[in-house]
């Protein structure tokens, strides 16, 4: 059993729901990410998912796609970031999930990315581009590193394809809960509930939702549904609206402790 599994198998067996808080990496600057970090596992988060920046985010909206082009500008490094997560590890309870898109892992290569992702311990790792006809060597490769490959499932997933997701799945499943790229929704959609329920009826792994959570209201009607709640524009919106604020982290925390508790 992985590391992830192992985590939900305690929030499960503690009748509660997981809390993922997404953050794209060293925004808005390596010393406020790495606080608001410590924020979030101080506040309970169970999951801490850090999104590498990409120059063509194709599954991110604009508040992502503005957060990882403000890092790329300032001069990002895969290293560097490496170099972080080594000893935020030591430091944070949380378990933590790299979001890639596939370009970055091969330009690194992947077998020798996944061991350097392991020694900075990284348990799970998500891949929004990756199709899942070509997924299944580069799960091996994650798995006998100990790294579960997370898998999405979106509203237009068949239901062969669903099945065949949680076969190979390990971890949890992310369900993406709209058509179209991530970013904050005022309304979550209407097919929502039932949505949830054809796909609950095809897996056995944990669900976990995210995409276009931007309230704790809508965090809590997506805990009643799922077993895990996954947020991230909302939380880089925040950070982006209130950069030159010198409450930033104040405001941080409130909204974070917000989401924690809906959850």
């Amino acid at each position: 059993m992985s590391e992830i599994e192992n985590r939900f198998k305690l929030i499960l067996n503690e009748n509660r729901k997981a809390f993922i808080p997404y953050f794209t990496a060293f925004y808005p600057s390596p010393e406020l990410f790495r606080e608001l970090i410590r924020i979030a596992d101080r506040t309970g988060a169970d999951f801490i998912e850090i999104g590498l920046p990409f120059s063509d985010p194709l599954a991110d909206g604009k508040t992502i796609q503005f957060s990882s082009q403000w890092v790329l500008e300032k001069g990002f490094s895969l290293s560097g970031l490496l170099k972080e997560l080594y000893y935020l590890k030591k430091e944070i309870k949380a378990s933590l999930i790299l979001m890639s898109y596939l370009n970055p892992l091969l330009k690194r290569g992947i077998k020798s990315l996944a061991k350097e992702l392991k020694e900075c311990g990284v348990d799970g790792i998500v891949i929004p581009d990756l199709p899942f006809e070509e997924s299944i060597y580069i799960n091996e490769i994650f798995k006998s590193n100990d790294i579960d490959l997370i898998y999405l499932i979106a509203p237009t997933s068949s239901e062969q394809r669903i099945s065949q997701i949680d076969r190979w799945a390990r971890g949890f499943i992310y369900l993406v809960s709209i058509i179209g790229v991530t970013g904050m929704r005022e309304n979550l959609p209407n097919y929502l509930n039932e949505y949830v329920r054809r796909v609950k009826n095809l897996i056995s792994k944990p669900l976990c939702i995210g995409f276009g959570i931007s309230n704790p209201n809508q965090a809590r009607r997506i805990a009643q549904i799922s077993d895990g709640v996954i947020v991230g524009s909302a939380l880089m919106n925040l950070i982006k609206e209130n950069l030159n604020e010198k409450n930033l982290l104040d405001k941080f925390q409130k909204f974070i402790q917000e989401l924690r508790r809906s959850v």
